[in-house]
């Protein structure tokens, strides 16, 4: 069965406040429709990967992430931008996907119909 709602959430900046607003507009779509009924992705790029590195994450933020992830929630990384942060794969949190390039993957997902979102 397709998702009936696919979202895609944008996150750009390395910003707790940013990051657990995109977290929890994916933890209220999930649970508004229900896991089966929809796709979320979020796609970290320019300096959003820095939310995403191993200790960066406060409790809230470190649980939720793991909540959405159990939940089938997707977190894509751009490699470009973790090249120009000096930042390498092993140095971000388990469960994320490094992607060749984060606003390639935006195009692709916008392209399958998924509803652009930033907080």
């Amino acid at each position: 069965m397709q998702a009936r709602y696919k979202l895609l959430i944008h996150v750009d900046e390395d910003s707790r406040e940013r990051l657990n607003m995109a977290l929890s507009m994916a933890y209220n779509l999930l649970d508004v429709v229900g896991e089966g009924n929809a796709e979320v992705v979020l796609v970290f790029n320019v300096r959003g990967p820095m939310a995403l590195m191993r200790g960066s994450l406060d409790d809230y933020a470190r649980e939720r992430v793991n909540e959405l992830m159990s939940m089938g929630v997707r977190f894509y990384v751009c490699s470009i931008a973790l090249r120009s942060l000096g930042v390498r794969r092993e140095d971000l949190i388990d469960g994320v996907e490094v992607v060749d390039s984060g606003i390639k993957k935006i195009v692709e997902l916008e392209g399958q119909g998924f509803a652009y979102v930033k907080p």
